[in-house]
């Protein structure tokens, strides 16, 4: 590679490559973070930061590799990683920044066609390992309500996203690592990390802090799916959640500005919940009380997407209310629905 350097004062282009660079590794890190927390995504993130360190160790992991076979199927996507840019400089950032737009370019030319490998490609124990993944989240959180068939377009959904991520998200940065650590760049690669560094921490305390925490969109799928193919008995668990709830809620005086409902009310709620769902998809239900000084109205909810009517159950003075317009119209803002006339007894449940 050509080791020559530029200074970020002499050089106009330079400068702007430095500045375009390091205000995407400022702002990826809330995309990167945001789609970990909502789609499977983290074998991606793994793979990338593995054949980023194999690289920069330089041949020390090829040597342990060569002595020990079961690390050369570990490494195999790595150390290919690492000897297509030994002797390849990445292309310039702006290529990697409209990488998703350019399909099918690296598809088509051959030399894109093996970078795109190099990032996307499967090795015989990565394969192994996403389908020993894809098997376990099958049994532990689809079954037995949900059968195969609910579960396929959740995994394309899933290998879409992570694709998606990777071409649009860690290719720029993992090029920009290499590149400046090839070239010899290394203060500039360091301001880099610390800058990339900084925004992960700052992101992540942000999702941690979260009053309510991040439910991913898989969850939500299934609370949907596992809702409508046993009705009945969904009905049974949310009645028998929100009424827990309601005890809790009558030893306080009040509840939140919103009307949201936290503390011990929802705790209790979500535990009793998973007497039917899983435990993540406890976490897609909110409480919602009115009035806020002294409630009489509690409802237990999913939120729902647009067009999507949500998963609801309220009680009225300890009695359940099935009819939309007995609810005061903050519910219906709460879960996000489109009208205030759906019906929760048309939606999911089967009639008494």
């Amino acid at each position: 590679m050509n080791n020559a350097r530029s200074t970020l004062i002499t050089s106009p282009l330079s400068l702007a490559d430095f500045v375009a660079r390091l205000a995407f590794f400022a702002l990826a890190p809330f995309a990167i973070v945001l789609a970990a927390e909502l789609f499977p995504v983290r074998g991606a993130l793994i793979d990338v930061g593995l054949a980023l360190f194999v690289f920069i160790l330089g041949e020390a992991p090829r040597r342990s590799a060569a002595r020990f076979k079961p690390l050369s199927y570990l490494l195999r996507q790595a150390l290919a990683f690492e000897d297509y840019y030994r002797v390849r400089k990445p292309r310039p950032f702006a290529y990697y920044v409209a990488y998703p737009l350019l399909f099918p370019y690296w598809l088509w030319n051959r030399e894109a066609r093996k970078e795109f490998l190099v990032f996307r490609g499967y090795t015989v124990g990565s394969f192994v390992i996403l389908l020993a993944s894809l098997a376990w989240q099958f049994y532990s959180a689809w079954l037995p309500e949900l059968g195969f068939r609910a579960f396929l377009p959740a995994v394309l959904i899933s290998l879409a996203v992570e694709t998606l991520l990777m071409l649009s998200l860690l290719m720029p940065i993992a090029t920009t690592v290499v590149w400046y650590h090839s070239s010899f760049r290394r203060q500039r690669l360091l301001v880099m990390l610390l800058v990339g560094a900084l925004a992960t921490g700052f992101t992540l305390v942000r999702v941690l802090n979260r009053r309510d925490p991040i439910v991913s969109f898989l969850t939500r799928e299934r609370v949907r799916l596992r809702t409508a193919a046993q009705r009945r008995i969904a009905h049974h668990a949310l009645r028998a959640a929100v009424e827990v709830a309601w005890r809790d809620l009558v030893r306080v005086r009040g509840v939140q500005g919103d009307g949201k409902v936290q503390g011990r009310a929802l705790e209790d709620a979500r535990a009793a919940l998973e007497r039917f769902y899983k435990h993540d998809e406890a976490f897609a239900f909110d409480l919602w009380a009115s009035p806020r000084s002294h409630p009489h109205v509690l409802v237990l909810y999913a939120q729902s997407r647009r067009k999507t009517p949500p998963i609801w159950v309220a009680l009225k003075d300890g009695g359940e209310v099935r009819r939309p317009d007995a609810l005061p119209s903050g519910a219906f803002s709460a879960m996000r629905s489109a009208a205030d006339t759906t019906s929760a007894v048309g939606m999911v449940w089967d009639d008494p």
